[in-house]
C-alpha cells in the first residue's frame, strides 16, 4: 500500500523541474533511462529506434512536468508514456516484424531479454537456445495488446495493478490478456518436439497481483 503513496522522490523532481530546475530533471533521467530504454527495445526490437523513443518519452515527461498529478510511482507514469508511444509506432508500421529480444552485439554488457538458462552440456545448450528462439518468435506474433501485457508482467515484473495503471485498463483485462498470450505461446510451443527439454518457458504464474 505504502509504495503507491505519492512519496516517490521523482514527483518532487518533476515539481522542481516545472519551477525551472533542469538539474532535477537530469537526475530523474539518470534514474530511469536504462529501464525505459530496455522497455522500448523489447517493444520495438530495434536499439536505435528504442533510443529515439526513450528520448521522446523524457521530452514528453519534461513538457508535462507541471501538469502531472503525483499518484503512484513515477516509473509507472513514464511506462505509460513509453507504452503509448511504442504501441503507436508499432501500429504505424502496419506489420509486426521479428523482435530482436536479445542483447545487442555492439553492447555486450546490456541486459539480455531473458536468455536461456545455462545448460549442463553443449548439446543441451543448443537445444535450449533453439527452444528459446521459438518462444521469442511466438512472442513476436502476439497482438500488440497481449505482447504489451506479457512484457510488463513477465519481463518487467509489474503487478496486475501496475500494468492496469500503465495501460489504462482494468486488472481483469490484464489477467485476460496475459492468459490469452500464454495460451498462444503454449500452442506454438506445443507443436515443437515433445522431447526438447531444458529451455525456459514463459510461466503462466509470472504476473503479480
Amino acid at each position: 500500500m505504502g509504495a503507491d503513496l505519492p512519496t516517490d522522490p521523482g514527483w518532487d523532481a518533476l515539481a522542481r523541474t516545472a519551477r525551472g530546475d533542469t538539474g532535477a530533471f537530469t537526475g530523474l533521467v539518470e534514474a530511469h533511462q536504462e529501464r525505459l530504454l530496455r522497455l522500448c527495445e523489447r517493444l520495438l526490437g530495434d536499439p536505435e529506434e528504442a533510443r529515439d523513443a526513450a528520448q521522446e518519452v523524457f521530452l514528453k515527461a519534461f513538457r508535462k512536468a507541471g501538469e502531472v498529478r503525483p499518484l503512484g510511482q513515477v516509473y509507472t507514469w513514464l511506462y505509460r508514456i513509453a507504452m503509448n508511444l511504442c504501441l503507436n509506432k508499432l501500429r504505424r508500421r502496419k506489420l509486426v516484424r521479428f523482435l530482436r529480444f536479445e542483447t545487442d552485439p555492439e553492447e555486450p554488457d546490456a541486459p539480455a531479454f531473458d536468455p536461456p538458462d545455462a545448460a549442463p552440456d553443449p548439446a543441451s545448450a543448443l537445444e535450449s537456445r533453439r527452444r528459446w528462439q521459438a518462444t521469442r518468435k511466438a512472442i513476436a506474433k502476439l497482438p500488440d495488446n497481449q505482447r504489451a501485457v506479457l512484457i510488463l508482467a513477465r519481463f518487467e515484473g509489474l503487478s496486475y495493478r501496475q500494468i492496469a495503471e500503465v495501460l489504462g485498463i482494468t486488472e481483469g483485462a490484464v489477467e485476460s490478456r496475459l492468459f490469452r498470450a500464454m495460451r498462444r505461446i503454449e500452442a506454438i510451443e506445443g507443436r515443437e518436439d515433445a522431447q526438447e527439454k531444458g529451455a525456459p518457458r514463459v510461466s503462466r504464474t509470472e504476473g503479480k497481483r
